[in-house]
Formats: structure tokens, C-alpha cells, sequence
């Protein structure tokens, strides 16, 4: 059996920006995926595009495989995948892996520290995290507002995202 090696973790010729992805528009361009070789292809010529701030949520649509596709864990058979206007299969799996987030519908830890679950790449200083996630450890406490609550997480999300 011959197992094909992963593509390269960067590109050096071809980094994104550091400020990449900044608005979030995805285009599909005539993208086709199978997940191996000889399999039938699941998607079959999708072109669309996901605007900036769109929820997608259609169950039975094929998120799943979109997403594996997103993160490169199948690359396209053919067609193109366009985040803000880079290829994903031109840039590294590093990259473009630490660049893009996804919120789960289930909350999920993952077993190790509250802190590996937040930074699992070890990319930020304790400080930074403790500094950002202040607001979201009241835990308990009913003086918060909720719309407070909610754009501290937005912060949140916006951190581990750039």
C-alpha cells in the first residue's frame, strides 16, 4: 500500500500575509473531492461563495467534507478553494492550518489543561491568554452583562484567530 506523502508545511516562495485571512470570504471554485484515488467523488463541480460573516448550517450538505477539504485533510481532485483571495493548496499546511478556526455546533475539550485546550500550538505566552480570557473566567459571576460576555468572546475568537 502506498501512502502519499502530506504537502509541505510552508511554502516558502508563498506565504501568506500575517494579516491573512482579514475578512473571511471563501470561494469554491468548481471543486470536486474524493477521498481516496478510486473513490467516487462526493463533491461533484461545487462553485459558490461564502460571503464574510456567513453561518452555513444545512444538514446532509456536505459541511463536513468542505471542511476537510478547508484544512487540506483531502486536497481537491480538481477545482480551487479561495480564502480572501489565496489558494489554500498554494500556501503550507501550517500556514494555512494555523490561520483558520472552527466553532464547533458541541463544546469539546480535549483531555490536558484549560490552556492546551485554548492554545494547543503553544503559540501564545501565559500572560497573553490571561490578559485576553480575563473577562471569561468570572465564572459564576452574575454581574457581567451578556452583551459584555459576548464581545469579550468575540475578542476571543478575533486572538486565536490572527
Amino acid at each position: 500500500m502506498h501512502i502519499s506523502p502530506e504537502p509541505p508545511a510552508v511554502v516558502e516562495d508563498n506565504r501568506p500575509p500575517s494579516s491573512w485571512p482579514s475578512k473571511g470570504r471563501i470561494e469554491l471554485l468548481d471543486l470536486k473531492i474524493r477521498y481516496r484515488p478510486n473513490a467516487p467523488i462526493v463533491l461533484k463541480g461545487i462553485t459558490c461563495t461564502f460571503r464574510e460573516g456567513t453561518r452555513v448550517g444545512v444538514v446532509g450538505s456536505g459541511k463536513t467534507t468542505l471542511i476537510s477539504a478547508l484544512f487540506r485533510l483531502v486536497d481537491p481532485y480538481s477545482g480551487k478553494i479561495i480564502v480572501d483571495g489565496i489558494g489554500t493548496c498554494s500556501i503550507g499546511l501550517k500556514d494555512l492550518r494555523s490561520k483558520l478556526s472552527i466553532i464547533p455546533q458541541e463544546p469539546t475539550l480535549f483531555s490536558g489543561s484549560i490552556r492546551t485546550n485554548l492554545d494547543s500550538l503553544c503559540v501564545y505566552s501565559d500572560e497573553d491568554i490571561w490578559k485576553e480570557n480575563s473577562i471569561i473566567f468570572f465564572l459564576g459571576s452574575r454581574e457581567l452583562p451578556v452583551e459584555g460576555y459576548c464581545q469579550q468572546t468575540s475578542k476571543l475568537v478575533r486572538f486565536f484567530s490572527q
